[in-house]
């Protein structure tokens, strides 16, 4: 090679070889560009797994608060199914009370007896209205 050749060799390579940097530049720079939206990116999924840890915390509790207002109102349900119990078996002892009363007073004649009894027919209805009064207050 002669001298001329060598230093055109030398100008190529040179070239070549600055070109060579300014891709590794612009390589570098997409690195930068990249590592910058990776960083992004991760502060982004960082947020969104706190948001989905709060959610299911949150949903915890929700399903607790469910949980116990099912209770209550299962128990409610069945308070109230056992106070009607006990208001229609004081009505129907209150009306077989009636019916015996009824009775007593026909087969009787007796002016005492008959007096006691309506008296009695009177008073059974007012005391067990008071009684289911007091027993609808004190279930309730």
């Amino acid at each position: 090679m002669t001298p001329g050749e060598k230093d055109s060799q030398k100008e190529f390579d040179l070239q070549h070889l600055q070109r060579i940097y300014q891709r590794l530049d612009k390589f570098e720079e997409r690195i930068d560009k990249l590592e910058g939206k990776v960083t992004v990116a991760t502060k982004w999924l960082e947020r969104i797994e706190h948001r989905l840890e709060r959610m299911e915390e949150v949903r915890a509790e929700l399903v607790q608060a469910l949980t116990k207002l099912q209770t209550e109102i299962a128990m409610k349900s069945g308070i109230t199914d056992k106070e009607k119990d006990i208001i229609m078996q004081l009505l129907n002892n209150e009306k077989t009370d009636k019916d015996n009363l009824a009775q007593i007073i026909e087969g009787d004649k007796g002016r005492k007896q008959e007096r006691f009894l309506q008296i009695w027919a009177v008073l059974g209805p007012v005391i067990a209205s008071v009684l289911t009064s007091f027993f609808t207050r004190w279930f309730m």
